[in-house]
């Protein structure tokens, strides 16, 4: 009588565990989803660069080491070949200029790949700032 006892509660642990577990997976599902749209980088870029056959998919900002978020990572699909340099700016929400990269890139058709403008370490980019890569 007692094992049986025994068994249905385990039983009932495990259910409430099972439980517990999911309710956290989808919470810290939730709360990850919700950082990404809080933190999601909007890039604008002018018509010749989807001429010449770019196109720019998942972006992202992080820290090159400084602690401030100085580093945008742009994930490139090359539509053409390509070769030639590409300029990132960073405006804050008063529409005033307050980063600037250039970097040489080369893709072939076909191919995609991160490349990273890494902004002098006093600039900041915020989530709300505009960002133009020409």
């Amino acid at each position: 009588m007692s094992a049986c006892s025994h068994e249905s509660v385990k039983e009932k642990v495990n259910t409430v565990g099972d439980a517990a577990g999911e309710t956290a997976g989808e919470f810290l599902k939730g709360v990850g989803s919700g950082m990404d749209k809080a933190f999601e980088v909007k890039v604008s870029s002018p018509k010749y660069i989807s001429d010449k056959g770019l196109e720019f998919s998942k972006v992202t900002i992080n820290s090159a080491g400084e602690g401030m978020d100085n580093m945008l990572n742009v994930y490139v699909i090359f539509k053409k070949d390509f070769s030639g340099k590409l300029t990132a700016k960073v405006f804050d929400t008063k529409e005033k200029e307050v980063g600037r990269v250039t970097l040489q890139v080369d893709g072939k058709a076909e191919e995609a790949k991160y490349i990273d403008f890494e902004f002098d370490p006093r600039t900041n980019i915020d989530s709300d700032f505009k960002i133009i890569i020409e």
